[in-house]
């Protein structure tokens, strides 16, 4: 199989580093602890009991509604989307976090654990630390994420003897907590300090593999883990346009998780493509192709494929072939993700073929599918809707009335996690 990567990029050593005093603690100890919780902290640490803390101690409401107010006093409510409300006690219970969640009403679910951590003395437990896990993915999913930075502090240090269930040993930490406060630097725009947690992670997660190695299930769901860390680490590489490490990195993965190596090639070739490498990244299209075993049978794969062609096309300024692509997956997927990556891109050829109107039509037909049909709240995205008012801006003299529209369609259709700012309006929600 090819690299893509250069001779200089990352020492292999460092995908594969360990603890060895950590690997001799759990080899002693790994009957006593659950699967998912196995973990070896800092041997000199405290075991002190830590407090974590709130910084946003405020309710955050619905800015969507509240705008949509000031520009229609008499609309009526959206009784579509749930609303946390403190004035009610039965909105305490775990049954409405659950459906703020599965209605992706984000600022309701950072309500609810703003009054549950009020209210609620701290338990050393997994289940208190998830609601926190969900409180933080919340706040990053609306871009608060200074609060959660602030909020992470209070925690201390991850990896002390505080975070270790004192009868069986193991983390009471999730693991998805964990990975998450590696990952947040990276949304602060330091991705180096992300990097120095990812790699402490990633030794951790190789640790507990090389010492669960007779043990499948359990080996295979750290083998899971390390993978998650390896694509966070990606995302750093990228945000530093560190090309080598990226495809250094992505080319680890492929031989970790060989069932999705064609996939993972194709991502090779679109990230060698956006850093201009168009000779690398066809050659790891062509491996890609020769890595799908199931041929033209695999839709999914297919459909990637095309995207990624379609992507080749606007490289190489060949805007029919773009459009006449990215329409294909149109036609052919109902996948919403895939939907938004190709009208995104389709119009963007549009607008260089100077196709404005058609631009905008086709990004009006996302949010409006005909015929009609369920909306699902995932296709009124907040990059198409920013898209969609920069053509209004572009296109005529009554964007602003035409934004207003737009968001009192949104407030009809999307939850309260949508972010404002992707409909450029000046005026901000009252308080």
């Amino acid at each position: 199989m090819p690299s893509f990567s250069s001779p200089s990029s990352i020492k292999q050593s460092v995908w594969f580093a360990y603890d060895p005093q950590c690997a001799t603690y759990l080899r002693e100890n790994l009957s006593k602890m659950s699967p998912g919780d196995i973990w070896c902290a800092e041997f000199d640490s405290s075991n002190s009991s830590i407090t974590p803390q709130l910084t946003l101690d405020k309710y955050l409401g619905d800015p969507v509604r509240q705008l949509t107010y000031k520009h229609f006093p008499t609309e009526e409510p959206n009784i579509n989307v749930p609303v946390y409300d403190s004035t009610k006690p039965e909105m305490n219970k775990i049954e409405y976090l659950e459906n703020f969640l599965s209605n992706q009403c984000w600022r309701s679910a950072i309500d609810w654990t703003t009054t549950y951590f009020q209210q609620q003395k701290q338990q050393q437990s997994a289940e208190y630390y998830h609601l926190w896990f969900i409180r933080f993915a919340c706040l990053v999913k609306i871009r608060h994420f200074q609060t959660v930075e602030t909020e992470f502090e209070s925690f201390g240090n991850l990896y002390s003897r505080a975070y270790v269930n004192q009868q069986h040993g193991g983390s009471i930490l999730p693991f998805t907590l964990r990975l998450l406060y590696a990952e947040m630097p990276y949304y602060s725009d330091k991705p180096h300090d992300s990097l120095d947690r990812l790699f402490r992670l990633l030794m951790m997660c190789n640790t507990i593999i090389s010492v669960t190695n007779d043990k499948k299930q359990i080996n295979d769901l750290w083998c899971h883990r390390r993978l998650r860390v390896l694509y966070s680490i990606s995302n750093c590489y990228v945000i530093m346009k560190r090309i080598d490490s990226i495809v250094d990195i992505l080319e680890q993965i492929a031989k970790s998780d060989k069932k999705n190596q064609h996939f993972i090639y194709l991502l090779i070739a679109r990230v060698l493509l956006q850093f201009g490498d168009e000779i690398n990244a066809q050659k790891a299209m062509d491996e890609s192709i020769k890595l799908n075993t199931d041929g033209d049978d695999n839709q999914d794969y297919q459909l990637q494929l095309l995207l990624t062609k379609g992507l080749f096309a606007l490289f190489r300024n060949d805007y029919d072939l773009c459009n006449e692509t990215f329409l294909d997956v149109l036609f052919q997927t109902m996948n919403v993700k895939e939907q938004t990556i190709a009208t995104n891109n389709n119009c963007v050829c549009l607008l260089y073929m100077s196709q404005m109107k058609e631009a905008l039509r086709l990004f009006e037909f996302l949010i409006h599918p005909q015929p009609p049909k369920q909306l699902e709240k995932q296709t009124i995205h907040e990059s198409v809707i920013y898209n969609i008012c920069t053509i209004y801006e572009l296109e005529s003299f009554r964007f602003l009335q035409k934004k207003c529209e737009l968001l009192h369609y949104i407030h009809k259709h999307v939850p309260d996690g949508f972010q404002l700012s992707a409909l450029k309006l000046q005026t901000q929600p009252t308080h």
